[in-house]
């Protein structure tokens, strides 16, 4: 027989193996959306809230005694410690988040899985898996009145998460290539020392466009050759050379005068073509499987007068692929030595109280996880006075508090923007749009002057001198072509946290701190309160600030406000407003500033009318600064049977520069169970609006976006 520290054990020393055989020897893409830690009222509830709020035994029954003799025989326990049967307890008393997974003791297997299908983005493929790998609910009363409940319980999880994100975008802008063509050169009778005065010199510098070096992707000349000096004895055959007619540059021994080449000295927009800037976009998103083995611990503690629980997780999570392997396998494995809580209860010698308060199991519950993070410990005791069984009593149901210490994973993401590529793609030849020039001597009325190196050259100094200046003006069509990749990387680092919260039948008092162990630490203090009151007012209100924040953590004041509205017993009208103030988002990325809102304000109408309902929600700009642009979001649902139903949304103003204009889903579930196997068939139109081009043009790309997604459990 193996015992439950044993099994642990085995499991624990084998979980490196499990992991091999369970992850796939490849990281499966996709596009997964970044969503924070709810600050939803509702969210702070559990599901199972709309239970008696006053009391309820929800405790196994005592009144049988276990057969074993052995186990009876324990002194210090009326009914000493043995196996409950899984369909005697009820889940509500073990129901609690394991890495954003809801879970209780009757959990077995947890499964979902979907593909995303989209044209500028790559198919993904996602999966989140929970399996039980061990479970057991231990019961108890002992001499001094003390009623206990023991979970134990030993998981394995795999999910796909987030690795690196790459988006490429592609400007192709038509414009027009200015180039530029200048040959001249310039001769006379020599005045220079050492000259004769039979002889005849250049007065210009021979410099010479290298015509194999023009740059093919900026149509520019990357070198410029000398081929003479200034002050150079023109020989008799040069010379009777550069006096035919057209520009002659000297003579292969001797070459003489500039000939400058630039094809590319000054783009316009536009060009023969087209009159419109095109875009291309690209998104590839790669992920890693993180592989989770988790223990979890809880006891359940009852008196007479009050009831306490003791929270406790192991976690040791292994990532595919991970910057961090070192610190954060040191980090998990020390933690997995740390202790269980065991909360401390005094006995009495009056009956324990069935009756324990429900709000001692929601407490718990409402805990504040970080966003998207892998626990490495959880430790936290609930508090809560039971419920005296009294039906006509008007007093208030006492409040439950829970506090804990969070030790986990958390990722942090590094961004950047840079240019991959900029250059010019010819879509033409080259022409002369316009050309001029002539050549001459003393005998034409010509007058030239040489600036060279603040010396000055004039034909009016000059006797018996020889001018040639040509100039040509070209044109060509080309596209302008700018690359650009927005990158974005996660990497997970430690995160501590501590938390708490006071739950009560009507209300959720919440606060949490911390530190996020990155590169640049991020402290963190924050809070929020949630109220329902007895006339159908829901009330949220919170806040977070952060020392050293960035795009993904920063400060922000949250509150949303409620009201729901009776028609009839299957019609109600709920209004509600939201606000959501981004103090300190930074908003640079590669020191580029991204004006990317992280404020709104909206208010919402929705509508329950039976199997069909309707919302409409409008976001508001510019009463919050830097918040979301005007949008108007409508949706539609209807549910024909209990298995099937159908959504739809449309969003006709929206000015946000990327945004979902319209999309439909149906979800089927196969039978009306609890765990029925789910299908789901999502589409959503993308639009990512980058402007306008010089012309005016708006610069869009559209895409249809297809999710499957199947669920099932047990």
């Amino acid at each position: 027989m193996i015992n439950f520290w044993q099994f642990a054990t085995i499991v624990t020393l084998n979980f490196n193996v499990i992991i091999a055989i369970l992850t796939p020897a490849y990281s499966t893409p996709g596009l997964v959306e970044f969503s924070k830690w709810s600050t939803s009222a509702k969210d702070l509830k559990s599901p199972l809230q709309n239970l008696t709020s006053k009391s309820r035994a929800i405790v196994p029954s005592l009144n049988k005694k276990p057969k074993n003799s052995t186990i009876l025989s324990d002194p210090n326990y009326i009914i000493p410690p043995h196996i409950v049967p899984d369909e005697l307890v009820d889940p509500f008393t073990t129901t609690l988040p394991l890495n954003n997974i809801r879970i209780s003791h009757l959990t077995e297997f947890l499964f979902s899985g979907y593909q995303t299908f989209a044209h500028t983005t790559n198919n993904d493929t996602f999966l989140k898996a929970t399996l039980k790998l061990y479970g057991r609910v231990l019961k108890s009363l002992t001499h001094d009145n003390i009623y206990r409940v023991d979970h134990k319980g030993i998981y394995i999880q795999l999910e796909t998460v987030p690795l690196d994100r790459k988006v490429s975008t592609t400007r192709i802008a038509p414009q027009t290539l200015i180039g530029l063509e200048m040959q001249l050169s310039f001769i006379a009778s020599c005045l220079f020392p050492g000259s004769l005065n039979d002889q005849q010199c250049t007065y210009t510098p021979g410099v010479l466009t290298d015509r194999n070096s023009i740059d093919p992707k900026y149509f520019v000349p990357t070198r410029i050759l000398q081929t003479s000096q200034l002050g150079e004895v023109v020989k008799p055959e040069t010379l009777a050379v550069m006096k035919r007619p057209g520009f002659q540059g000297g003579t292969r021994s001797q070459p003489i005068g500039l000939d400058l080449y630039v094809p590319n000295s000054g783009p316009l927009p536009g060009n023969d073509e087209s009159q419109k800037t095109k875009i291309k976009r690209e998104e590839k998103n790669d992920y890693t499987i993180a592989g989770t083995f988790s223990r979890v611990s809880q006891i359940l503690k009852a008196n007479d007068t009050e009831a306490v629980i003791g929270l406790t997780i192991h976690g040791f999570t292994v990532f595919f692929d991970d910057e961090n392997r070192g610190l954060n396998t040191v980090i998990q494995a020390g933690a997995q030595f740390l202790p269980d809580v065991i909360p401390d209860l005094k006995g009495s010698e009056n009956t324990f109280n069935g009756n324990v308060n429900k709000d001692l199991f929601l407490a718990p519950n409402n805990t504040r996880l970080p966003w998207r993070s892998f626990t490495i410990y959880s430790a936290g005791v609930a508090r809560a006075k039971n419920v005296i069984p009294d039906a006509t009593s008007s007093r208030p149901v006492p409040k439950a508090d829970y506090h804990s210490i969070w030790l986990g994973l958390s990722p942090v993401f590094d961004r950047n923007i840079k240019t991959d590529r900029i250059f010019w793609d010819p879509t033409g030849p080259q022409v002369v749009f316009k050309r001029a020039g002539g050549e001459g001597g003393s005998e034409r009325n010509i007058e030239f002057l040489s600036l060279v190196n603040q010396d000055e050259f004039s034909t009016i100094d000059l006797h018996d001198f020889y001018v040639q200046i040509y100039m040509s003006f070209l044109r060509q069509n080309a596209n302008y072509v700018q690359e650009s990749t927005y990158r974005e990387k996660s990497s997970y680092y430690p995160h501590l946290s501590f938390t708490g919260n006071w739950t009560g039948p009507q209300d959720v008092l919440r606060y949490y701190t911390g530190v996020i162990a990155s590169e640049t630490f991020k402290f963190y203090l924050g809070g929020d309160y949630s109220i329902k009151t007895v006339n159908g007012w829901n009330f949220l209100a919170g806040g977070i600030g952060y020392i050293n924040p960035d795009r993904d953590y920063y400060s922000v004041i949250f509150g949303n406000a409620t009201k729901t509205f009776p028609m009839s017993n299957n019609a109600n009208l709920r209004l509600s407003t939201l606000f959501n103030y981004a103090i300190d988002r930074d908003n640079k990325i590669s020191e580029i500033t991204i004006d990317e809102p992280a404020s709104q304000l909206a208010i919402n109408a929705h509508l329950d009318l039976r199997v069909f309902s309707a919302s409409v929600t409008y976001f508001l700009e510019k009463i919050i600064d830097d918040s979301l642009e005007d949008r108007l979001l409508l949706e539609f649902a209807i549910s024909p049977l209990k298995t099937v139903a159908f959504s739809c949304y449309f969003v006709p103003i929206d000015r946000t520069s990327n945004s979902s204009p319209y999309g439909a889903s149906v979800i089927w579930k196969l039978n009306n169970k609890d765990n029925s196997p789910v299908l789901s068939v999502n589409w959503e139109n993308k639009k990512y609006n980058y402007g306008d081009d010089v012309f005016g043009n708006e610069l869009i790309i559209t895409d249809n976006m297809f999710t499957v997604l199947f669920s099932i459990g047990k």
